[in-house]
């Protein structure tokens, strides 16, 4: 059917005024001689979506590419037995279903005015969108809790990480199931046959319905991005013990050590020399005594704590977290700001072009993350190359090296000796070796 005749059926079914005002509040504009079984572009977007599909289409692109290969990684090397790994592979699953299932319908209703997607999606598209965002964010509050849990006591088993995964599944579905109530559909293919397939899906902006949004607010973001701050602050403070009294151990070890050497290699008495500085000393006896409580923790108590690996961990976990709140922030603003404030003719606008930007803001974590565990993945070799390509890492450390030496006054030695020595001296420094069990190198393109 074409054009001209869809319109004329339609007219004889619907009175023209009461057609105008359908095809005006579909379309925002009365032109009876568009199809409204036919998707249509919204006027405030007219001039910006091809921009707008480029940048949606890229974050769907790289989304699905970097948490495919994330996932890829974790199966091949079976690091789903960590915990922590199991955790990041739940976030990565999560990912995958925003950039393959939310975006596309998401992007297609931010776009098209007149709704033609059914009764089924009108009532499940809040669902659809909300699911996968509140799992990422149960599962970054299970993550922080399961990390103080095992920092301050390492030998207690850690969460059940696939129990943890369903339940963060569950739980979301669970906190979306009031959204249908508040969804009205309108299939007005039942009133005029010429408009089968076309419907009208409207939010009921009622009291309760604003009290939910709110309760989402605080129940989904602010109060789990609080309580993982609070948590990440206390596995900062519980790893500053460990190596503190790490510290301790290793004076004493290395005094006892030098204590023997020298009554092998001397005659000479130091006892009242070293007497003087034992009770000078911050590491003396004394002061020992005052970390007596911490190193027997740490002996007894913590054996398989590796502080060095889990401040790595921390160091890249915590940005993971950051990035996601400040990303999701506009698009949580937004949704509340709606409540209070109507969506007017004049102001759909820029209702329109703020929802469509924040939203694409808000689902730049699935790329944002998985670069962050990449990042972590890798160890100081593969840093150096992927630098090195930008021409950043061996310009730093030869200048590095050459004011170093130049300081010291000795003769300058060769470039490549020097960038080499630097380097093992950063890896040393860092805490970290190529043999860590949980670190493993991704495969260069």
């Amino acid at each position: 059917m074409d054009a001209d005749n869809y319109t004329q059926n339609v007219q004889n079914d619907v009175p023209p005024e009461v057609w105008e005002i359908i095809h005006e509040f579909l379309l925002g504009q009365a032109n009876p001689k568009l199809d409204l079984r036919k998707p249509h572009l919204r006027p405030s977007v007219t001039s910006s979506y091809p921009f707008i599909l480029f940048m949606y289409s890229l974050l769907i692109v790289t989304g699905v590419a970097l948490n495919l290969s994330v996932f890829i990684h974790i199966v091949k090397n079976k690091l789903y037995n960590d915990v922590t790994c199991s955790f990041v592979l739940n976030n990565v699953i999560s990912d995958i279903v925003k950039c393959v299932v939310v975006l596309p319908i998401t992007l297609y209703v931010l776009l098209i005015n007149n709704w033609i997607l059914g009764e089924l999606l009108c009532s499940f598209l809040p669902m659809l969108q909300d699911i996968p965002m509140h799992t990422t964010t149960l599962t970054f509050l299970l993550m922080a809790w399961d990390r103080l849990r095992f920092i301050r006591h390492p030998t207690k088993a850690r969460f059940p990480a696939f129990v943890c995964i369903i339940g963060t599944w569950l739980a979301s579905v669970c906190l979306v199931l009031p959204y249908p109530i508040y969804i009205i559909y309108i299939d007005l293919g039942k009133y005029v046959p010429s408009l089968d397939g076309v419907g009208i899906c409207l939010v009921n902006l009622a009291d309760d319905m604003q009290e939910y949004m709110r309760g989402i607010f605080l129940i989904m973001y602010a109060a789990p991005l609080a309580t993982i701050s609070y948590l990440y602050v206390r596995v900062s403070r519980e790893m500053q013990t460990h190596q503190s009294s790490m510290t301790v151990i290793k004076f004493e070890t290395r005094r006892e050590g030098r204590s023997r050497t020298d009554s092998h290699s001397t005659t000479t008495d130091f006892r009242s020399s070293r007497g003087d500085y034992d009770r000078s000393s911050q590491y003396s006896r004394s002061s020992y005594r005052d970390n007596e409580n911490g190193r027997t923790r740490y002996e007894n108590e913590e054996p398989d704590l590796d502080v060095a690996k889990e401040k790595r961990t921390q160091k890249y976990l915590v940005p993971m977290v950051t990035l996601y709140a400040i990303y999701l922030c506009p698009l949580m603003i937004l949704r509340l700001a709606r409540l209070v404030l109507p969506e007017t003719y004049e102001n759909n606008k820029n209702f329109d072009i703020s929802y469509t930007m924040f939203v694409w803001v808000a689902f730049a974590p699935t790329c944002s993350t998985p670069v962050l565990y990449i990042v972590w993945q890798m160890n100081r070799s593969s840093k150096e190359r992927l630098l090195g390509y930008f021409r950043f890492s061996n310009r730093k450390l030869r200048q590095s090296c050459e004011t170093v030496i130049t300081a010291a006054g000795t003769p300058a030695v060769p470039r490549a000796k020097c960038g080499q020595s630097d380097s093992i001296v950063q890896q040393v420094d860092d805490g970290h070796s190529d043999n860590n069990s949980f670190q493993h190198d991704f495969p260069s393109s």
